[in-house]
């Protein structure tokens, strides 16, 4: 009879991972399909899947951070700052150099908060909140609180474009979800990011590098932050150093959390973090479009994550684990 129960428990904590986001994003387009006219649109669907790709390539780099037991709060800031430099220099240097500076610059800046993480010993939380008010700072100085604007076909094409029918950042979304999954799944890198967060001191024991890893995921935070900037930028057509990450790090931690992925570390889900990254993605738009208060909408988001982590505990709880 145990045993039956705790087969039963399985199946449905199973049938969640595979089922439940999908079930909950198709709710979601159905309620406020009802609720406005607007918002059922061809158009209004695919846009929100292209800015669903500003969210979910971010939501990579922060699911590989989370599942080794960490996280990081500067991504927004970040996003700001790396966005007014590589874009302030397609006037002088054209699209292509502007946004490879904007991409490197943002891997060289997760890397330097890994550094501070791992060499110098300072917990990921005030590294990077430390670092969220730097990177924005820096962004308003290089700027004066002025928005930068791109006018760059190739830039702009990265954000807007369209392949074969499908909206290019769709298609890069798609690519970036394709290495992670692998990465994550077929290689002992993604394996030792798993041990790290499960148990840090049995992953030393057993011979991985744990501040190796804890660097690698910071970095891959940066370049994932990186290219999300690229298409944000793009998407927009400019980059304001005040608003342009504005909850940045709010969105993908709930993404990543809502996807399966335990804010505890040691265990993590990349395609649970793709649909949800659209689930957060179109619940804005759906409060936006029905003029929800701002404030409200940022009380639907903390209500989002709360029962995130909810279900997560519930998830762990049927399959007999315990969530660190």
């Amino acid at each position: 009879m145990i045993l039956k129960q705790r087969g039963a428990r399985v199946v449905i904590a199973n049938q969640w991972d595979r089922f439940g986001l999908p079930f909950l994003l198709a709710v979601l387009i159905v309620v406020f399909s009802g609720l406005s006219e607007s918002f059922r649109t061809v158009y209004n669907l695919v846009s929100n899947f292209q800015f669903a790709a500003m969210v979910g390539i971010g939501a990579i780099g922060m699911a590989f951070c989370i599942m080794s037991g960490d996280f990081d709060i500067s991504v927004g800031s970040m996003s700001a700052l790396v966005g007014v430099l590589g874009a302030s220099l397609v006037p002088r240097f054209g699209g292509g150099v502007g946004v490879a500076v904007t991409v490197l610059l943002a891997t060289a800046l997760g890397f330097l908060n890994g550094v501070f993480v791992t060499k110098l010993k300072i917990p990921a939380f005030i590294t990077t909140l430390g670092m969220m008010y730097i990177y924005r700072s820096l962004a308003y100085i290089y700027t004066n609180n002025t928005p930068v604007y791109i006018k760059d076909p190739f830039w702009l094409f990265l954000g807007n474009g369209v392949v074969f029918g499908v909206p290019f950042a769709i298609i890069l979304m798609a690519v970036c979800y394709a290495a992670g999954i692998y990465l994550l799944r077929k290689t002992p890198f993604g394996r030792y990011v798993v041990a790290v967060g499960t148990n840090r001191t049995a992953a030393r024991l057993s011979g991985i590098n744990v501040d190796g890893i804890k660097l690698a995921v910071f970095t891959m935070v940066g370049l994932f932050v990186g290219i999300a900037s690229v298409v944000t930028a793009a998407t927009l057509g400019s980059v304001n150093p005040g608003m342009t990450g504005q909850g940045y790090e709010f969105q993908l931690i709930t993404a990543v959390v809502l996807g399966g992925t335990a804010l505890g570390g040691g265990n993590g889900n990349l395609l649970g973090a793709f649909f949800a990254s659209m689930i957060v993605v179109y619940l804005k738009n759906g409060l936006g479009m029905k003029q929800v208060n701002s404030y409200w909408q940022f009380v639907a988001f903390g209500l989002v994550l709360i029962f995130a982590v909810g279900i997560n505990r519930i998830k762990f709880t049927l399959l007999g684990m315990r969530e660190t």
